[in-house]
C-alpha cells in the first residue's frame, strides 16, 4: 500500500493492519519489533481457518517504490510454502478434553503491558497476573462449551471435538477450596432445543443413551454421544 512519507527518510513503514489500536507501527529500532502488545491482541482475535496470524501492512514511500518495483498498480505476492503448510495443519480435525478446558480456563495469565497497574507503596506500574479459580460447585454443573468466535463483525464456528466423560467427571483438580473432597459428577441430559443438532440424553431408570429429535427417540450407542457439535453438557452430583 504506497503512501506519501514526508520528511521520515525511511524506505517505507509497517503498520499492524485491522488492530484495535489505530495506527499501530512497529518500531525499525526495536531488534524485535513484533513483540508489541497490539500484535499480542490481534494473535487472540485472529480469525478462524488459520494458525494465529496478524497482517501487517507495509507503507512505501512513493517515489522509493517507483524507483525499486516500477509503476506497478498492484503486486501480487506468493505465499511461502511453509504458509500453505500452516494452513494445511490447522484444517486437520483435532481435538481435546475437558479437562484440558478447565486447566485453560483456571491457566494463570500475565497482564499485558498496558494493563499494568500502579503500586498504591512504590507508585510504579506493575505488570500483574491474575487467574480464575472454581470456589464450589452446584449439585447440577452446567457446562457451557464456546462454539463460536466473534471476530469483528464476523462470526465463526468452532468444530474442535471435546472428549468429555459420560460419568464419573473429577472436579477436585480444579476446585480452589483443594482441602475437600469433591464427589465425581455423573451426567445428566444436555436440553434438546428447536434447530440445534439432536439432543442425546441418559435415561436414569435404565442407563441407556438416547437420542432426542423433534419427532423421535431412539437408543444410541454411547460412543455416538460425544459429537463436534456438543456445546451443552450437564453433570449431577453423586450423593
Amino acid at each position: 500500500l504506497p503512501l506519501p512519507l514526508q520528511g521520515t527518510g525511511a524506505l517505507f513503514r509497517i503498520r499492524l493492519a485491522g488492530g484495535s489500536t489505530p495506527c499501530a507501527y512497529l518500531s525499525p529500532q526495536d531488534p524485535r519489533p513484533l513483540c508489541h502488545p497490539a500484535i499480542d491482541r490481534a494473535l487472540q482475535l485472529s480469525e478462524a481457518g488459520g494458525p494465529p496470524h496478524v497482517k501487517l501492512t507495509v507503507e512505501w514511500d512513493m517515489s522509493t517504490k517507483e524507483r525499486l518495483f516500477g509503476d506497478i498498480q498492484e503486486e501480487v505476492v506468493q505465499d511461502a510454502e511453509s504458509v500453505r503448510l500452516q494452513q494445511q495443519a490447522h484444517r486437520q480435525q483435532h481435538s481435546c478434553t475437558l479437562d484440558e478446558c478447565f486447566q485453560l480456563y483456571t491457566k494463570e495469565e500475565q497482564l499485558a503491558p498496558d494493563d499494568a497497574w500502579r503500586c498504591p507503596h512504590c507508585k510504579v506500574p506493575q505488570q500483574g497476573t491474575v487467574k480464575l479459580s472454581l470456589w464450589t460447585l452446584p449439585d447440577i454443573l452446567i457446562i457451557h462449551l464456546k462454539r463460536f468466535r466473534q471476530v469483528a463483525e464476523h462470526r465463526h464456528k468452532l468444530t474442535t471435538l471435546v472428549r468429555f466423560p459420560l460419568r464419573g467427571l473429577d472436579m477436585a483438580p480444579h476446585v480452589a477450596q483443594r482441602g475437600q473432597a469433591v464427589p465425581p459428577l455423573p451426567p445428566v441430559c444436555p436440553p434438546h432445543l428447536p434447530l440445534c443438532p439432536p439432543a442425546y440424553c441418559c435415561n436414569a431408570l435404565d442407563g441407556r443413551w438416547y437420542s432426542y429429535d423433534d419427532s423421535r427417540v431412539e437408543g444410541v450407542q454411547e460412543a455416538e454421544v460425544g459429537t463436534r457439535s456438543a456445546y451443552i453438557l450437564f453433570y449431577q452430583r453423586r450423593h
